[in-house]
């Protein structure tokens, strides 16, 4: 069947995207519900450590239960908001926790019973890190049960559900531990909305904060996470028969990739993607067409896959800049033979057997946006 998602990409089903679990951000602003899901029998926690997620011996997620690990976190969300800032204590332990929502559909609930939360029904997932001494205990049982926490510089090994669940832990549980202080007071900050929220509290176990927070004015005494815009830029030429293709100066030999560059304030997406396809190779954009997007989680970047057409004259390669080692234009069927035969991890060996230029796997957004190139223009 031809249509939109043929041409530009599935973006509605990328890799570290729409996995099984429903957000539900409203529940966050509900501690009464957070607390009975986050107790439930049937809830799922996945522990990190340094931001690695716990893995089974076979590498896929695992997950614990409230009992394992009631002793060290408690219960969180036994308080509602309002009464956390009045008792805030800013020596307390908080666990680092996130609540990244419900599995609608119940199919992996651990006692077999859902969580009955408001008109929703379905199994609570939370992410929790470890990394502290606090939870050695913790870990210490979760090695002796065959389970690991493997460190991995960028995990493209899980299936596309568990990406997704990695994906949106991973990048709030590094939210979290960046923004453990006040940017401009410099006090303790409380973590609410599960996890999803930040405050600078007015005072410390009862009493103001001698330095008044400038954040503090109106309603602006929080945060939200954030997400970094970042384009990837598959250049094609005026006549639309060949793509350019760069090559960063620590990558293996003969690995290309799209260009790609974060989008800056003021910007488009469509600015962006022209600035820095010629600050990285001196080529000159004209037309920008968005083809899909896909989040990133080392640690919170929204990847934007973009083609962008250069103008008659425009496709000499120049390097303003010294960002790349190398950029190369390549004919569309050179750069299908690639996608089809050459493509994988960059810190993998090449493929045995081919001996072509190499590109991105199929889970980056890079690939996905080459692939659009060719339908687009590949007949």
């Amino acid at each position: 069947m031809s249509g939109l998602s043929e041409i530009f990409g599935q973006g509605h089903n990328a890799y570290f995207s729409n996995g099984p679990i429903a957000r539900l951000s409203f529940m966050r602003l509900n501690n009464q519900l957070l607390d009975k899901a986050s107790t439930h029998p049937s809830a799922k926690y996945l522990t990190f450590e340094e931001l690695n997620p716990l893995r089974t011996p076979d590498g896929r997620l695992a997950f614990n239960k409230y009992d394992d690990i009631a002793d060290t976190i408690g219960r969180p969300y036994a308080k509602d908001e309002k009464t956390q800032i009045a008792e805030f204590n800013p020596d307390e332990h908080r666990p680092t926790l996130i609540f990244l929502g419900l599995d609608l559909e119940g199919k992996y609930a651990v006692s077999g019973e859902n969580a009955h939360l408001g008109q929703y029904v379905g199994v609570p997932y939370f992410a929790l890190d470890v990394s502290s001494n606090r939870y050695a205990e913790l870990k210490e049982s979760q090695t002796a049960a065959g389970l690991k926490y493997v460190p991995t510089r960028v995990d493209l090994t899980l299936d596309h559900p568990q990406s997704a669940i990695y994906s949106h832990a991973r990048s709030l549980i590094d939210w979290n531990n960046r923004n453990r202080y006040c940017s401009s007071c410099g006090g303790r900050m409380l973590f609410t909305h599960g996890g999803a929220k930040v405050i600078c509290p007015p005072a410390d176990n009862g009493v103001l904060r001698q330095r008044a927070c400038p954040t503090r004015i109106g309603l602006h005494n929080q945060a939200f996470p954030r997400t970094d815009p970042t384009a990837v830029i598959a250049p094609i030429s005026a006549d639309a028969k060949r793509v350019l293709l760069g090559r960063g100066k620590r990558w293996p030999a003969n690995y290309f990739s799209c260009l790609s560059g974060f989008i800056e304030p003021g910007e488009s997406i469509e600015t962006a993607a022209r600035r820095e396809a010629y600050e990285e190779t001196g080529v000159h954009i004209d037309r920008v067409q968005i083809h899909s997007s896909q989040p990133w989680p080392y640690p919170s970047t929204m990847l934007i896959g973009v083609i962008g057409q250069c103008v008659e004259g425009g496709e000499a390669i120049t390097y303003p800049e010294t960002e790349l080692e190398e950029a190369k234009w390549f004919e569309l069927a050179e750069v299908e033979h690639a996608l089809n035969n050459g493509a994988n991890p960059m810190w993998e060996p090449p493929i045995k057997g081919y001996s072509g230029p190499r590109v991105p796997p199929s889970q980056l957004m890079a690939h996905q946006v080459l692939r659009g190139v060719l339908k687009l223009f590949h007949k």
